[in-house]
């Protein structure tokens, strides 16, 4: 019987396959599946074909780096590796028996419920087939990361131990969180709560980090203090996992993480087996708890088929309970701007936590922090690395924001006929539907940018420009010009929603290379637009910053060029309101739609 639900996998594996080829036949699905394959090929397999990847000459590069910055390379970058990667997954599986509150289920789907579980198959069996199954999705993930971490300078081993080692990672956290759900219904049947079993978990972490620490000596309870940052903490967090009690709870999270931190083919063959006794053993548990899942089967995929719903029909699909009522995010008049109607109204199908209060709390929190890390020595040489990771943050936002926070035109583009019988010019109904996305995202980034402003002081003899004044120039003008950003940012996807309908519909359903394709195209279209919108500006910015920082000092001449900034920005988004308001005007989604 389990030979039969083998064959069943392959053949729906063979079946997905062949469906994708066949939408290949479609223009818009063939040309996101030939930009997959280009990015596939030019950022993975090129490198590979054309010389096989050496490491030595990226560790090298590395260290200059590094010494450059004025920073020391930790003397084991294994154990540090190990540490933190361990560190990293015992996060991980407590959150596993903290956060769910809901039944274990094996993550069966309705056509397997409708024919499997009717079938004369024995429910051991049908364990065995979703587990399986699983395999095949960590297989898939661990190849993925291979080709991701396979640039990573520091590590050693190969692409195949690489491979393995992703695979026993994702194996390990599969069945780990199916063996905890599991678990976790037989104590919910037996009448033990969540909060006494989450009081638990942060009672046993609690005594085990206490016990740690209070087993080291005074002197390396604290990483050491020194113009080298990287090192010391390196060194004191492996010492601190390396010692009991806390070392034995992460030792079988070092057990499956050393094969994919091999340096070599023997070592990876010397971790192979400890790995596979986690594993196996999570394995055993999982069919030995696999108890009452049925149930908890068919809920758990009339879910998963609902939230797919939800995605495809652009609504918010990670809501796990019924919408229930909540607090207007503003008073709303009876009359007024008809803009801030849609803000009203895209706000309320946010997340509830995306109010001012929320972000007020956050500033300040963030305002404590900064000030506590710099008036401490022995923190204070982590709030450069603070500001630095948040201002990637900023950026990264900035640029994958847009298509997260989906508030606007893109959302209401099946409620085109019915916007366009409002009294509202054209402009105005696309301001409207760009406010909240604006808002959301406006607020991040300056929590982003409160960051930066207040912890990124490095003291290197390179940064000796950036002066206090000169960050709060910077920040103070970076503040109004950030919602401008953010406005140009999201005209492109929703332009592209009303110009190009049908792709922007399909790219807003999961699928294959295809799909992921049509999302690569739109996205690098928005990074070449916004490129070409900031040229005047930056230009501009940067030629009366460079002249004026001689007569009136850097201040002065960063809060002129700001405001220049500022201006061809402001002006830029009005003009793509316009041109935008002027297409939609004009749309017509049956008619768009048609073959």
């Amino acid at each position: 019987m389990l030979g039969a639900l083998v064959y069943l996998r392959f053949t729906s594996a063979k079946n997905w396959l062949l469906t994708r080829l066949r939408r290949l036949r479609q223009p818009k699905q063939l040309a996101g599946a030939l930009a997959f394959a280009a990015y596939f090929w030019f950022f993975f397999l090129r490198h590979w074909v054309a010389t096989p990847p050496d490491r030595a000459p990226r560790r090298l590069a590395a260290a200059q780096a590094m010494q450059a910055a004025h920073l020391e390379l930790p003397l084991n970058w294994l154990a540090a590796a190990t540490a933190f990667g361990a560190l990293a997954l015992l996060v991980i599986f407590a959150l596993m028996w903290i956060v769910p509150a809901q039944r274990g289920a094996l993550g069966f789907t309705e056509a397997e419920i409708a024919f499997l579980f009717p079938a004369p198959v024995t429910r051991r069996a049908l364990v065995h087939f979703r587990l399986l199954s699983g395999q095949f999705h960590s297989l898939l993930g661990a190849i993925i990361m291979m080709l991701i971490s396979n640039r990573w300078s520091f590590l050693g081993g190969n692409a195949l131990t690489h491979a393995f080692g992703w695979w026993f990672v994702f194996s390990a956290l599969n069945l780990h969180f199916s063996g905890a759900t599991l678990t976790l219904t037989r104590l919910s049947n037996a009448g033990r709560g969540a909060g006494l079993r989450r009081l638990y978990v942060f009672l046993l972490l609690a005594a085990v980090l206490v016990a740690t620490f209070w087993r080291l000596p005074a002197i390396e309870r604290l990483p050491a203090t020194g113009p080298a940052v990287l090192r010391p903490f390196t060194d004191w967090v492996i010492a601190v996992t390396g010692t009991a009690p806390l070392g034995w709870v992460l030792w079988p999270f070092k057990l499956v993480l050393g094969p994919f931190l091999a340096p070599d083919g023997r070592s990876f063959l010397l971790a192979l087996a400890p790995a596979l006794l986690v594993i196996g053993a999570h394995y055993l548990w999982v069919v030995q708890t696999a108890v009452a899942f049925e149930d908890a089967s068919i809920d758990s995929a009339q879910k998963r088929t609902a939230r797919l719903e939800a995605w495809r029909a652009g609504r918010r699909p990670f809501s796990r309970s019924p919408t229930q009522g909540r607090r207007n995010p503003f008073f709303l008049a009876g009359t007024g701007r008809a803009e801030f109607a849609f803000l009203w109204k895209n706000l309320l199908s946010t997340w509830p936590y995306f109010t001012v209060r929320t972000f007020l709390i956050a500033a300040a929190a963030i305002a404590i922090g900064c000030s506590w890390l710099n008036a401490h020595p022995v923190w204070s040489g982590f709030a450069p690395g603070i500001g630095a990771f948040a201002g990637a943050i900023a950026v990264y936002l900035l640029v994958i924001g847009p298509q997260l926070a989906r508030q606007d035109i893109r959302s209401d583009l099946v409620n085109a006929d019915i916007l366009k019988t409002y009294p509202l010019p054209g402009w105005q109904i696309v301001l409207g539907e760009l406010l909240t996305p604006v808002a959301i995202l406006t607020g991040v980034l300056w929590l982003a940018l409160l960051t930066v402003v207040l912890a990124f002081h490095p003291t290197q003899p390179g940064f000796a420009w950036l002066t206090p004044q000169i960050r709060l120039a910077t920040g103070l003008w970076l503040a109004p010009i950030v919602p401008a950003l953010v406005a140009l940012q999201l005209l492109v996807p929703n332009a592209a929603a009303i110009l190009f309908p049908a792709w922007f519909q399909a790219s807003r359903t999961r699928g294959g290379p295809e799909v992921a394709g049509q999302r690569m195209i739109f996205f690098f279209a928005q990074l070449l637009t916004m490129v070409l919108a900031l040229l005047p500006a930056v230009a501009l910015a940067g030629v009366l910053i460079f002249i004026l920082q001689w007569f009136a000092g850097a201040a002065f001449a960063v809060s002129v060029g700001g405001l220049a900034a500022l201006v061809i920005l402001v002006g830029e988004v009005w003009c793509g309101i316009w041109l935008l308001g002027e297409r939609f005007e004009k749309f017509d989604l049956s008619a768009e739609l048609r073959p």
